[in-house]
């Protein structure tokens, strides 16, 4: 279950634009070969253009009725002008604790992930999934391991999506990691994130399904080319 780790971790991080309404929520069924193992959900609040994200993720994969892979995460972040300012996140993966925290001063991003601390650059922004400004990205810090990673982010073209029934006109992206690639997928009208697909160890299927969404976005979101 390892790569399935590895490409967990890249979904519980999250920023924030001023453009957004006050509350913003995103819930998701996440399905492994098309067999529910848990959720992720997405929330974002804003107050005088401070935004706070908290996300929180549970997932257990059986094997003939036998708990193989357990995943717990908990994530707080605070960002303003679509730079992060703090983050708190705790995970245990399958036995393994993972604590990332990180404050943004003047000149620095300070990042301690368990023993290890590290400067990065004043402006930064996590793997945004639920942003499309983070599409313009080519380091985004993974809220998991601390790790600031260089990421490869590329539009595939339109799509259909099938959500709760209905046909949805949707833009398709890829987005290329040294750990394997991830599709993503956006409302061609608004720009919401829709969701989430990757191809993990033996060839499992892991997405994200949808089960609520914000009803929309700003119209000031322009999605990257």
């Amino acid at each position: 279950m390892k790569n399935i780790y590895l490409m967990l971790f890249l979904f519980y991080a999250a920023s924030a634009n001023a453009n957004l309404t006050d509350q913003a929520r995103w819930e998701f069924e996440v399905l492994l070969d098309g067999k529910k193992i848990g959720y992720h959900d997405f929330s974002v609040s804003e107050v005088d253009g401070v935004q706070t994200v908290t996300t929180e993720a549970r997932f257990d994969v059986k094997l003939l009725f036998v708990n193989v892979y357990r995943y717990r995460h908990k994530n707080t972040e605070v960002w303003r002008d679509n730079c992060l300012t703090s983050i708190s996140a705790d995970t245990a993966a399958n036995g393994k604790d993972f604590i990332v925290r990180g404050r943004a001063d003047t000149e620095n991003f300070r990042m301690r992930s368990g023993s290890v601390n590290n400067d990065l650059p004043a402006c930064i922004m996590t793997f945004a999934y639920w942003n499309p400004e983070f599409l313009q990205a080519d380091q985004l810090l993974n809220s998991q391991t601390g790790e600031y990673e260089s990421v490869s982010i590329e539009r595939e073209g339109e799509d259909v999506l099938a959500i709760k029934g209905q046909d949805v006109q949707a833009v398709k992206y890829s987005l290329s990691l040294a750990s394997g690639p991830i599709s993503l997928w956006y409302a061609a009208d608004d720009h919401r994130w829709l969701s989430l697909e990757s191809i993990v160890k033996g060839g499992k299927v892991l997405r994200y399904e949808p089960v609520n969404l914000p009803r929309t976005l700003s119209s000031s979101y322009a999605l990257g080319g």
